[in-house]
């Protein structure tokens, strides 16, 4: 936003700044980025074929109903943690604040409002599951309520590690909390505890992978409540929770509606639609939220081009979110069909629609973070109340028009017509990125994405085995795509790549204040 608007950004005056010298080098930043993006993309996409992997076997043991069932608790769950550290955590993740001295406030802030969320939650998990619709969720709500609690003593060490490119200390943690919470919902599942096999195997997955973030983070700052960091604190904080919070009421609430009109069966199946709907998400997603807020803190704190990252940053988002969800749009009925089994069909249908609905939101994800980098979450909040108050009204009317499809149509139109928009009005104040710009970054991998999946699928339609049509289908969809976007795919390999946002550093010099004042 430019400065006009009434208020400032909150690292301007508020929060202690770490003292301002030379830049920092290039080469030193670029590094930096490409190790995090190399650890991020390499340890999302292990875990998530992992994930699959898992889920492929469990769907053949949990019914559509078990999965619905624990969709109302991991929504609520979804709802509840995004309040847990009140959006503090995110300052220590910005390289021009003292971490020093905000970190052990942010601990205390943390450890406090993530406990005063489990406690009532655990204690009122029945009536909670009682008003979405099925009592029978309520233990698995108690169960998640831990993981509210964990939340707060690992903000600290997490955000630090971000902090700090340090991608790869995750990644081993999420690799390791892998395998003894994948056998925990497996053990489980087959002595049919279905939705509490999914909740307990979060938990066991949490506690590891937390403790090993926490031991790897360096020296603990023990919880410590400054007056004079506390208040800017949560200034920057607050508004970035409950956009946060928005945003998972934005992402939820078609659960609800659907748990309250429809049958958990039905829940389920849509459920598993969206998880797939959202792989280009968590191939992405991680290298966005873990690399974007640090790294454009450190452009706009060195005056570097910022409407340059995240121009570059779309087009590298776009090749290789697009493919993907233009893939799943395609082979929607192959995939659920080789994957999770004939009794989960119905999510096919569905799952095209999301797709589509995938590959906007991942794009929205990488805007959306480079406000919260500008330090604009207000912003970010005033995007979150518009998209929501336009999806209320149209998910129970898609629902009522076209039962699960017509949610997911419900969510295509809301974040195309509203979420995006705004999104893009907002970063070209803030940015000075305008629409044109963007279009020219992502218009062409969207273009011939589309035209990939659409040959691939047209060349494969006859085969009968579904298999086989995945498998061709991706082989003449990557190639077409590939030859299309030959240069620009070239451009994100570790040796051409500076990093997912080529960064514009100025020549040495001291830098200005704010290239946008916020």
């Amino acid at each position: 936003m430019t400065s006009d608007s009434g208020t400032r950004s909150i690292n301007e005056d508020s929060l202690p700044r770490l003292a301002m010298t030379v830049p920092t080098e290039s080469a030193v930043l670029t590094s930096a980025l490409k190790r995090g993006a190399l650890w991020s993309a390499g340890g999302t996409i292990f875990l998530r074929l992992g994930n699959i992997v898992l889920m492929a076997v469990v769907a053949r043991i949990v019914s559509p109903r078990d999965l619905g069932i624990f969709t109302l608790a991991v929504t609520v769950h979804a709802l509840i943690v995004n309040l847990a550290e009140l959006g503090v955590a995110s300052a220590i993740a910005r390289s021009d604040l003292d971490v020093g001295r905000i970190a052990p406030t942010v601990a205390a802030v943390s450890i406090g409002s993530s406990l005063m969320l489990a406690v009532p939650m655990a204690i009122f998990a029945n009536d909670i599951a009682g008003a979405l619709g099925s009592a029978e969720a309520g233990p698995a709500i108690r169960i998640m309520a831990i993981g509210v609690a964990l939340i707060g003593p690992v903000a600290v060490p997490g955000a630090l590690l971000q902090r700090q490119f340090r991608q790869d200390v995750v990644f081993w943690a999420s690799a390791i909390a892998f395998v003894p919470g994948s056998a925990t919902l497996f053990l489980l599942a087959s002595v049919g505890s279905g939705p509490e096999a999914f909740a307990w195997s979060r938990i066991v997955g949490q506690v590891i992978m937390g403790g090993i973030m926490m031991a790897r983070s360096g020296a603990p700052f023990w919880p410590r409540v400054q007056l004079d960091v506390l208040r800017p604190l949560l200034a920057f904080g607050l508004p970035l929770a409950g956009a946060n919070l928005l945003s998972q009421i934005l992402l939820n609430a078609d659960y609800l509606f659907i748990g309250r009109m429809m049958s958990v069966g039905e829940l389920g199946v849509y459920f598993l639609a969206f998880n797939i709907a959202m792989w280009p998400t968590a191939v992405i997603g991680s290298i966005l939220n873990g690399l974007v807020l640090p790294g454009i803190s450190v452009v706009r704190r060195d005056g570097g081009d910022i409407a340059a990252a995240v121009a570059h940053g779309a087009r590298a988002v776009a090749l290789v979110a697009f493919p993907l969800a233009a893939f799943l749009g395609a082979f929607s009925g192959p995939l659920v069909s080789t994957i999770y089994g004939p009794k989960w069909h119905a999510a096919a249908p569905v799952l095209s629609i999301l797709a589509v609905y995938g590959a906007l939101f991942i794009l929205g994800l990488l805007l959306a973070n480079i406000i919260i980098a500008t330090g604009r979450t207000g912003v970010l909040f005033a995007v979150q109340v518009c998209a929501l108050a336009a999806l209320m009204p149209a998910l129970p009317l898609g629902i009522s028009m076209g039962g699960i499809g017509g949610a997911a149509v419900a969510h295509i139109v809301v974040i195309g017509a509203v979420t995006t928009p705004v999104y893009i009005f907002a970063l070209r104040r803030s940015t000075g990125l305008g629409l044109r710009r963007l279009l020219q970054a992502v218009g062409r991998p969207a273009i011939t994405a589309l035209t990939a999946a659409v040959v691939a699928w047209l060349a494969t339609r006859q085969i009968d085995s579904a298999l086989l049509q995945l498998v061709i289908g991706a082989l003449i969809g990557a190639t077409i795509f590939g030859s299309l976007n030959r240069q620009a795919l070239a451009a994100l390999t570790p040796v051409k790549a500076r990093s997912l946002l080529k960064i514009r550093l100025l020549p040495s010099r001291r830098p200005k204040k704010s290239r946008n004042p916020a």
